[in-house]
């Protein structure tokens, strides 16, 4: 009997089915049953190895390639903080985990391929946050420590790539907005959900996860959720639209009245929602509490719950990952059969869409 450290193929069969979302018994129905249960059972604890024909066989059962389960290198995550609904199934879950751990896995691989070797420092470490004072400053520090001086952020997720922080944009899950982890070595990972959400809405949510990984929160504030969620909520909207910027653009004196075509110009210039604007105009105490609720009530009935007028033209995509595998195969670094397993898509696929001058 092989070790927990020895079963390499029990282990990554393990985490690809749950990656997939399966039971033991749903992944022998979708096998047929030409595999059993017991037989998976035996290979998840390392009891019995299987044959190329069985590895084949449970490849295709779960949509991903061979070499997936023989990587003898595992990706570690820390703590998953999901920002979900109550209802969300174990099962999807851990799918949803499964499926980050792959991606990074992945990413990593194509990284050693092309010796890059990125190691992320938190500018905010030792920055403790107290109050919500100290949000502004640290959004103000991270602007200025990562050179982003005082102008909108046009793609929030190439930034990040650039510092080191991985982002994954997921659309098939409707019951989480957010996940934020580490890896074992250091790696932020971001991943939010993007299904029916507005580009602005996914520039605010890839920001808040961003809040959860690098703020200093006091245990004061750590012991409320509520409070962290609104400080997360604070810094996003900080790093978002500096209080200079909004300050210059809707002025600094109290305002009993606003016009719509301010906050959407704001709203299209800084790719940020006329709702958080709003609230940061009550934040500021440029608006009273009254007005701020005046506003809210105006866009719920003319806009529904979740749209309002204005559209941000931009885009959020992660677009170094695909960079990187393209880079590779120019080089001649990794095969067309080594890029559509990193890529995780078939060769015939691959070579469909694959075009290069020489």
């Amino acid at each position: 009997m092989e070790t927990q450290s020895q079963n390499n193929f029990g282990n990554r069969l393990k985490l690809a089915r749950k990656y997939a979302g399966l039971s033991m018994q749903e992944l022998a129905n979708a096998l047929n049953n030409k595999i059993t249960k017991q037989a998976l059972g035996k290979y998840e604890l390392g009891l019995m190895n299987p044959s190329s024909d069985v590895l084949l066989s449970i490849s295709k059962a779960l949509n991903l390639k061979p070499d997936y389960f023989t990587k003898k290198k595992q990706v570690e995550l820390g703590e998953v903080l999901f920002r979900k609904v109550a209802s969300l199934p174990k099962k999807t879950e851990e799918s949803i985990i499964e499926r980050v751990r792959d991606y990074i896995e992945r990413y990593l691989e194509i990284e050693h391929i092309l010796n890059i070797h990125t190691i992320f420092e938190n500018p905010l470490k030792d920055f403790k946050i107290k109050n919500k004072h100290d949000v502004e400053e640290a959004a103000n520090k991270l602007r200025k420590d990562w050179n982003l001086g005082t102008a909108p952020i046009s793609n929030i997720v190439e930034m990040l790539e650039l510092k080191g922080i991985k982002v994954i944009l997921i659309d098939d899950v409707d019951q989480i907005d957010g996940i934020a982890v580490f890896t074992s070595s250091g790696i932020p990972v971001v991943v939010v959900n993007a299904k029916d959400k507005s580009t602005e809405r996914i520039r605010f949510t890839i920001i808040h996860e961003l809040a959860h990984l690098l703020l200093e929160l006091s245990d004061e504030i750590i012991s409320n959720s509520k409070e962290v969620e609104r400080f997360c909520h604070l810094f996003s909207s900080c790093l978002l639209l500096p209080t200079e910027m909004l300050l210059k653009m809707i002025g600094s004196s109290k305002r009993s009245y606003i016009q719509l075509n301010e906050l959407i110009s704001i709203k299209e210039y800084f790719g940020i929602s006329i709702r958080a604007i709003i609230h940061r105009l009550r934040e500021l105490q440029v608006i009273t509490d009254n007005y701020y609720q005046r506003w809210m009530i105006w866009l719920s009935k003319n806009h529904g719950q979740k749209k309002e007028p204005g559209e941000y033209i931009g885009q959020e995509k992660s677009k170094l990952f695909d960079q990187l595998i393209n880079r590779a195969l120019a080089e001649e670094l990794i095969s067309l059969s080594k890029a559509a397993a990193l890529w995780n898509v078939s060769i015939n696929q691959l070579r469909k869409g694959y075009t290069g001058v020489k």
